[in-house]
């Protein structure tokens, strides 16, 4: 096993499998030399120039390339520095990429990976700091990916470059570079598969789901709460398209509660599938009604303010609480943004008054 951050283990990843695969492409703006605007990726340039392709400013060009390479039988992976930059190559990634496995009648694959890293972090504001799974989860075709730990991004990566779908890979910028953890040695060639949730902390009392930043901050509330006499279990996706419901069925049978949280605006994010799927199938198994936890429906300012914008620890805390029926102490009251109606802090902005 190797002790790894999680940047070094998406390094070791795309390395290992361009090793074994000269048909991958890594692609994007300074990529090369520079390794990359979002993780360092030093090694891919060094080992593979030939492969690894500096691009224009130019969103939707390179990915109309990734595209047609994609076509043509390579497996591009595509950086994008920031994903609030996805919109300007959202043709080529809707209709050239999603569509075309299938309207081939899977005879033209597009394996292909669109990575970068969401969020808040880099204070810059609002053209940025933006969280994208609900705008690319309505397109048939795409997968999105959402890992938050080493060994998730290691083993998911390979999957993901592997798999003949069109993938949206997304990081956390907040929290997940940094974090360390053991990953396998290149030659077990270990390969975590979609659609494939994992119970980051079992409980009784409520679920949580969440991923990137709020998964952390899920983490750390679940301590706090336990402190309580509360007994929360903590679930990641991993992955959002597919999505591991079954995993989520069976916690909430047996807690009766949900809280789902994430950092994208609560307003048309992947939170309302997760608790619309859930109140389909098993919505009978609710004890009370299910509460969501995301950033209010308004832009991130510039500056440290972004995380006065972003809900916390103490936001699922308190969704924990509300679910439950619980009374709040002393330090956790505030303002939590509960399915966007809540009271906002008074330094969050709103946006023409349709938060």
């Amino acid at each position: 096993m190797r002790n790894v951050s999680y940047a070094q283990a998406l390094e070791a990843a795309i390395f290992e499998e361009m090793k074994q695969d000269e048909k991958i492409y890594y692609m994007g703006e300074d990529v090369g030399v520079f390794g990359g605007a979002i993780t360092k990726l030093f090694s891919l340039y060094k080992n593979f120039p030939d492969r690894v392709i500096d691009t224009p400013l130019d969103e939707k060009g390179f990915t109309g390339v990734a595209v047609g390479m994609a076509w043509m039988g390579l497996r591009p992976i595509v950086e994008f520095m920031y994903p609030d930059f996805i919109p300007l190559a959202m043709s080529n990634i809707a209709h050239g990429a999603a569509k075309q496995y299938w309207l081939s009648n899977q005879k033209c694959p597009v394996p292909m990976v669109i990575r970068s890293a969401q969020g808040i972090g880099s204070q810059c504001g609002a053209h940025h700091s933006e969280c994208v799974e609900g705008w690319v989860m309505n397109y048939p075709g795409l997968k999105i990916a959402v890992p938050t730990f080493p060994e998730d991004a290691y083993g998911m990566m390979k999957y993901a470059i592997r798999d003949n779908d069109p993938v949206i890979w997304l990081d956390c910028r907040t929290t997940c570079y940094t974090e360390h953890a053991d990953i396998p040695e290149a030659e077990d060639d270990v390969l975590i598969p979609f659609g494939q949730a994992r119970i980051r902390r079992e409980g009784t009392d409520v679920t949580i789901v969440a991923w990137h930043k709020l998964l952390k901050d899920a983490l750390a509330a679940a301590d706090d709460l336990e402190k309580q006499g509360i007994s929360c279990e903590v679930i990641d996706p991993r992955t959002l398209i597919p999505f591991d419901i079954d995993t989520v069925l069976a916690s909430v049978g047996k807690t009766g509660h949900l809280v789902i949280a994430h950092e994208a605006n609560i307003r048309g994010g992947f939170g309302a599938e997760i608790a619309a799927q859930v109140t389909e199938r098993e919505g009978g198994v609710l004890k009370s009604p299910i509460v969501r936890v995301g950033t209010p429906n308004t832009f991130i300012p510039v500056g440290m303010v972004e995380w006065e914008i972003v809900p916390d620890k103490m936001d699922v805390i308190r969704a924990v609480k509300k679910t439950l029926g619980k009374e709040l102490l002393e330090e956790e009251k505030g303002h939590v943004v509960v399915d966007g109606e809540a009271e906002l802090k008074k330094s969050r902005p709103e946006s023409n008054g349709n938060q």
